[in-house]
């Protein structure tokens, strides 16, 4: 398994982990949309920070409905379809607590940086200053 496939599995395993501990019905589910969704906001990450090195228009919102609706079904093969939490509790539980502390804060951090990037640059650099 590559290594993004493993720090993928490892952050659902994460997410699912923290979702099953607040009491949700799904939390498999949940941690794939989860997932899903930081993995989207990643790739719109990338495009905004190259089209801030070189300017170009962006493609309609249409354009990324495929990515949208893509990641969770491609998420839900991988994830979901044959999920099995003892052996993903097998590999991560007995992870020591202050790497497990660390690396949940890792994700918080990536979180918010994946949500809050595009946001900063709509306040730095608004779309009618670009055109």
């Amino acid at each position: 398994m590559s290594k993004i496939m493993l720090l993928f599995q490892y952050i659902h395993y994460r997410f699912y982990d923290f979702f099953r501990d607040r009491g949700d019905d799904t939390p498999e589910f949940t941690a794939t949309l989860v997932l899903s969704l930081l993995q989207f906001l990643t790739l719109i990450d990338i495009v905004f920070a190259i089209q801030l090195l070189y300017y170009f228009p962006l493609p309609s919102k249409l354009y990324f409905l495929p990515l949208l609706l893509g990641i969770p079904v491609l998420n839900w093969f991988r994830f979901e379809k044959s999920f099995d939490i003892v052996e993903l509790d097998e590999k991560w539980r007995r992870e020591k607590f202050k790497k497990r502390l660390i690396n949940g804060w890792l994700i918080l951090i990536y979180l918010l940086l994946v949500l809050l990037f595009p946001v900063v640059l709509g306040i730095l650099y608004p779309a009618s200053a670009r055109l």
